[in-house]
């Protein structure tokens, strides 16, 4: 049977993944360990590809949201340490099957794991604290009834303990985010000395490793910037684009003076124009405030702004001064117009830009 040819491809580029989990790791001390964030399919990249990736480039641990992305992982062969961070307790089971490491973020959670698995055999867990981002974890009035329950249970093994900072790009925040880190280590400590077996801890995300690089501890968690963006302008210029989406042009219209194109007649021609039609629209995760030129695509190395709204499948740009043909290559997004510079037309960030292009745009490793 033939292999289905896409027209819209999202192109991720193995060897960036690469060069960029290395500039992070230019920044640690050498027995600093990396666990890397391959939730929400990998940032929309490919979940698998991108963790087998990393498997072979000796990263440390991957960190996924819930116990399914742990599952899918180990079901396709991988064997690094996975971290679910928010483990649902129905399935604890599933997770000690799986062999995945839960986060346990309270009391509630603690004592459902406790009845649910086996207490015969020892289990890794994670604990988070909540040192100010009000989200999950642990807040230091119920350390000590952690620590009780704990050493009550003494097949669970503390493997790390962790917290996140809420503003670690900004710094305006600066004091807030010195703050969480001297909340998190008195907690941490206060924890760990109850203990006699060593416990990592780990505070940094991929903003908190640029910035608060004396604050790395036992391990730093990589997410957004292995994908290449950073709030960081100097990081920024040293990490290359992750991913390239792309189409074909399917049609090329000749539109006249005054002439309307797309839904509720958005698109307003001032004068003759030419427009080419792409079939991806919002369907696709092609956000539909793009729409009516806001943003611009590249074909032939030329800005082709959107005409009319995005329709779910398709949408249309101005090719009126572009030498281009049915089939010629349109570009979403690149280097050219960066996911960043997208993410800031429509008042949002590149996180919400990667994560929302669906499963049946074409995923393409390129190594």
């Amino acid at each position: 049977m033939r292999e289905l040819v896409y027209d819209t491809t999202l192109e991720i580029h193995m060897d960036n993944l690469v060069s960029n989990l290395n500039y992070y790791r230019s920044l640690l001390k050498p027995h600093t360990k990396v666990m890397v964030m391959v939730k929400a399919f990998s940032y929309g990249l490919g979940t698998y590809d991108v963790a087998k990736l990393l498997e072979e480039n000796k990263v440390d641990y991957l960190g996924v949201a819930n116990t399914f992305e742990g599952i899918e992982l180990r079901k396709a062969g991988i064997k690094l340490p996975i971290m679910v961070m928010k483990p649902e307790v129905d399935s604890f089971d599933l997770v000690v099957e799986y062999q995945l490491t839960p986060t346990l973020f309270s009391q509630h959670a603690l004592e459902r794991l406790i009845d649910t698995v086996d207490n015969s055999k020892p289990l890794a867990i994670s604990i988070k604290i909540d040192t100010g981002m009000h989200r999950l974890g642990f807040d230091s009035t119920e350390i000590s009834e952690l620590t009780k329950t704990l050493k009550a249970n003494s097949f669970l093994k503390i493997e790390s303990i962790f917290s996140h900072l809420a503003a670690a790009e900004d710094p305006k925040e600066d004091e807030f985010s010195c703050h969480q880190i001297k909340t998190f280590i008195s907690i941490a400590n206060t924890i760990s000395e109850n203990f006699s077996y060593p416990i990592d801890q780990h505070i940094l995300n991929s903003n908190g490793i640029v910035r608060f690089t004396d604050s790395q501890f036992d391990m730093v968690r990589l997410g957004i910037g292995l994908y290449g963006i950073s709030s960081d302008k100097k990081t920024q210029n040293n990490l290359l684009p992750a991913s390239t989406l792309k189409s074909k042009i399917a049609q090329i219209k000749h539109i006249k003076k005054g002439e309307t194109v797309g839904y509720n007649r958005r698109g307003v021609a001032t004068e003759n124009i030419t427009i080419a039609t792409i079939p991806v629209g919002y369907a696709d995760g092609l956000n539909r405030n793009l729409s009516n030129g806001n943003w611009s695509m590249i074909v032939n190395n030329q800005k082709a702004p959107i005409v009319g709204n995005v329709c779910m499948d398709m949408v249309m740009i101005d090719v009126t001064n572009i030498n281009c043909n049915v089939g010629d290559e349109a570009f979403i997004f690149s280097a050219k117009n960066t996911i960043i510079e997208m993410s800031k037309c429509i008042g949002t960030i590149p996180y919400e830009i990667l994560t929302s292009y669906s499963p049946r745009v074409k995923r393409v490793f390129k190594y």
